[in-house]
């Protein structure tokens, strides 16, 4: 077997500062900041290696990205790889997922040509996702462009009678996966063994030259910003939370008021702010010359001050619009705006039809026989889209005697659900999956698809959108519908996510697609409440599914007995890296927990930052935040936790947030209703003793 791990040099985001960024692009200016490599990329390495010990071949490297990313390569080698390929061409610059993704895979059928003398017997393995993007969206697409399997979320790996088994995450569990053969790729999503350099291999590294390719070397079909398709509209700072920022200072009082507070039901964030809903130019009631939907608040104050200026020469009517009154509208503006984006501007007030046209879809996921809670948020959402558009809610449903799911959809928003019944996707796996969604897709013909951003939804979602050639926006945290109307785009899809590490929020949108894709976290989106009396259609459509379509066997799914109550919990009690170690861990929310117990009689849960996580002090499935499950209980308890945006995120919808941390800059603080400055181990017996007084 011979090995291709997939690495990046990413910026250290912890060291981001406001130059760091183009703020126009949303670009990163990666010379700002100290570069590492991306933590799970390490892991990938490490787990190749573990590999090649039972099944012996050569480890290659590849990377893409500047010069510079030449240092990622080296480190790779001094530590196992026998060789390396840096992609670096000016022309690769200024990617999305899909145009990453496709060039990779170029230079992945040129290493197998050029050094493993076309020998199939290989994988790719790579890290599930890059800290500075956090969309696990390149490996899938990078799958689905070299038409192999995908094994997403591994964390361990067996052999057995000549051949690999690999143990990886699933809602709610693990799975054994058996590959029908090679090649394939593999996502790492932790690797505990450690791999570190000799001092002779640390010298060899130095000495070896690596592989330098350009686009014309692996001749990409889609590269570079042309390639991509989304782009950028706005990039800007976390919004602040509108919580009560309160200081604790007296710990009784605070255990007094915040039983009552609990008992009230306490005030869920205002960390999204709301803006009224869009409206389609010609259903506007100032008729389409009212342009207060545009996609940023620059673009509708320059659209408003030419509006003025065509009202001052007795211009109401898109239609007297004509380039020649360019002169006179110029003479009544009050600030000087450019010919070229003045033009744009009238062109813009002439563009009053949608650029997309079809329904608002929603791609299931299910458990048996429950609706995914993520699929009743997004139809919730979707109903705000569809209601924005003048159209209907589409769901496709992929299962097998899927029984009374189609109902549950449509009390939980759908107009239509399309069912795809086949005995091919009893299980899932993202073969069959993409295969037959794509199909039903392309038939249906949707304006939007909308897709939970669980274990099943990323692996998916990327390749669906690959397959389609459209983008694809992750982990959004608001969806909008609004208008890029001087670049000739009214009514389109503007998707808010956390980018650069969480530092900055960046909204997206879709650039040369013929539909619009995103993804959200579960519990980010509210949903409505389940109407059992509400009607819709069902439709039954048919695909041609076979065995070939999966690329693996499951061996083993085993489910955590009961999973974990995180979604469910009146209150979650949340420890981070702040306490230090599994035991600290253990101890200190254990004794919390007995407490709220006791007092409050209701359901605790335990949770955990993502670094606690990766440190070990409980399993993943416990992991709060944007890149875990997001919550929403009456109470969230955070000790030890610093803030990053993912947790926030995940943590938003909770009623009432009350932080616990030795930093007195901790930016958790500022989103939390109460914080208290102190050290855990001294804090929270004072909190136990107040509730049980």
């Amino acid at each position: 077997m011979n090995y291709i791990v997939l690495v990046k040099q990413v910026p250290d985001v912890s060291q981001i500062t406001g130059n760091a960024f183009n703020p126009e692009t949303g670009n990163l200016n990666r010379g700002a900041l100290p570069s590492i490599i991306n933590k799970l990329d390490a892991d990938a390495l490490t787990f190749a290696e573990k590999m090649r010990q039972v099944s012996p071949g050569k480890i290659v490297c590849l990377t893409m990205g500047p010069p510079m990313a030449i240092d990622v390569l080296k480190y790779c080698l001094s530590r196992c790889s026998e060789d390396a390929v840096l992609l670096t061409d000016r022309a690769l610059g200024g990617a999305d997922t899909p145009s990453t993704a496709n060039p990779l895979a170029f230079a992945v059928r040129k290493i197998v040509r050029d050094m493993f003398n076309g020998s199939e017997d290989y994988v790719v393995i790579t890290g599930m996702q890059s800290v500075d993007g956090d969309t696990a969206q390149v490996p899938p697409q990078m799958a689905a462009e070299l038409k192999i399997p995908c094994v997403a979320y591994a964390t361990d790996f067996e052999y057995e009678n000549n051949s690999f088994i690999f143990n990886a995450i699933v809602s709610g569990g693990n799975q054994s996966i058996k590959p029908k053969q090679f090649p394939c790729v593999i996502t790492v999503a932790s690797f505990e063994h450690q791999l570190f350099p000799t001092f002779n291999r640390s010298r060899w590294a130095e000495r070896t030259d690596v592989n330098s390719w350009t686009a014309d070397d692996i001749k990409p079909t889609s590269f570079g910003f042309p390639g991509s398709r989304t782009k950028v509209t706005r990039v800007f700072p976390p919004p602040k939370s509108a919580r009560r920022y309160k200081h604790v200072g007296d710990i009784n009082a605070f255990i007094a008021e915040l039983v009552d507070d609990f008992k009230k039901g306490g005030t869920a964030s205002k960390y999204v702010p709301v803006e009224r809903e869009y409206v389609l130019p010609l259903n506007r009631p100032d008729g389409p010359l009212d342009r207060n939907y545009e996609a940023t608040n620059k673009d509708i104050e320059a659209f408003n001050e030419v509006r003025d200026a065509l009202i001052a020469l007795n211009i109401n009517d898109v239609e007297q619009i004509k380039e020649e009154i360019l002169d006179d509208v110029k003479k009544h503006l009050t600030s000087d705006i450019a010919d070229y984006k003045l033009k744009g501007i009238l062109n813009g007030f002439k563009v009053v039809e949608p650029t997309y046209s079809g329904d608002v879809w929603v791609i299931a996921e299910h458990e048996g026989e429950e609706i995914h809670d993520v699929t009743a948020e997004l139809l919730g959402k979707a109903t705000d889209l569809a209601k924005s558009l003048n159209v209907n809610v589409g769901c496709v449903l992929a299962g097998y005697n899927c029984g009374d799911l189609p109902k549950q959809l449509i009390s939980y928003g759908a107009d239509k659900v399309v069912v795809i019944d086949d005995k091919m996707l009893e299980e899932f796996k993202p073969g069959p999956y993409k295969k037959a969604i794509i199909e039903a897709i392309n038939e249906f013909k949707p304006q939007i698809v909308l897709s939970g951003a669980t274990p099943q939804g990323r692996v998916l979602t990327p390749m669906i959108a690959y397959g389609l050639d459209c983008g694809l926006t992750a982990d959004c945290t608001r969806l909008d519908i609004r208008d890029n109307s001087s670049l000739g785009e009214v009514g389109v899809l503007m998707q808010t996510r956390p980018a650069l590490g969480g530092n900055v929020m960046a909204t997206i949108c879709a650039k040369d697609s013929k539909l619009q894709m995103s993804t959200a976290r579960p519990g980010v989106m509210r949903k409505l409440e389940p109407d059992p009396e509400r009607e819709g259609e069902v439709i039954a459509f048919n695909t041609v599914l076979s065995e070939s379509d999966a690329g693996y066997d499951i061996t083993k799914t085993e489910l955590s007995e009961g999973g974990t109550k995180l979604t469910t919990a009146d209150i979650i009690v949340s420890g981070g890296r702040g306490l230090q170690n599994r035991g600290k861990y253990d101890s200190i929310l254990r004794e919390l927990v007995s407490g709220l117990e006791n007092k409050l009689e209701c359901e605790v849960e335990c949770g955990a930052s993502r670094a606690a996580v990766e440190h070990g002090f409980i399993g993943r499935p416990h992991q709060v935040g944007q890149t875990g499950t997001a919550v929403s209980p009456k109470l969230y308890i955070a000790i030890g936790i610093s803030g990053a945006i993912q947790h926030l995120i995940g943590i938003e919808n909770a009623e009432i947030i009350v932080s616990i941390n030795n930093d007195s800059k901790a930016p958790i603080f500022t989103h939390s209703d109460y914080y208290i400055v102190g050290n855990a181990e001294e804090i929270v017996p004072q909190i136990t003793k107040a509730l049980n007084m």
